[in-house]
């Protein structure tokens, strides 16, 4: 069984951050936030996406899918990244994304689509 612990998820953008020769500045971690709140409004992330915390060089993640929860999240995030041109680094991604490369960009959607079918319809729950 896997696990999405903190540690776990910890080591595995520490492996990430090691794997494109990066090293991290800063810790945004809200684990208290649902994750169907958009990056850049938690509290945490935000300040760091919206320039209040310095200078900073890119954004590791465990997965696409920890970007948002769905679509729209993902590629607001992933665009900003590569639009001021930072790194976007995920786990088990072979190095940065490159949005402007279909060859990562269809992936990277791809997996922000899984995220929001993960999700599923908020209007049906209780």
């Amino acid at each position: 069984m896997t696990t999405s612990s903190p540690e776990r998820q910890r080591e595995k953008v520490l492996t990430a951050a090691a794997s494109v020769g990066a090293h991290i500045i800063g810790w945004a971690d809200d684990w208290e936030v649902s994750g169907a709140t958009d990056l850049v409004t938690r509290p945490s992330p935000g300040p760091w996406l919206r320039d209040h915390r310095g200078a900073y060089d890119g954004l590791v993640a465990v997965a696409v899918d920890r970007l948002g929860r769905n679509v729209v999240d993902c590629l607001n995030t992933g665009y900003k990244m590569w639009d001021e041109k930072k790194m976007l680094v995920t786990y088990g991604h072979d190095g940065a994304w490159n949005l402007d490369d279909s060859a990562d960009e269809n992936p990277f959607t791809v997996e922000a689509w899984g995220a929001q079918m993960e999700l599923g319809d908020p209007a049906q729950e209780p």
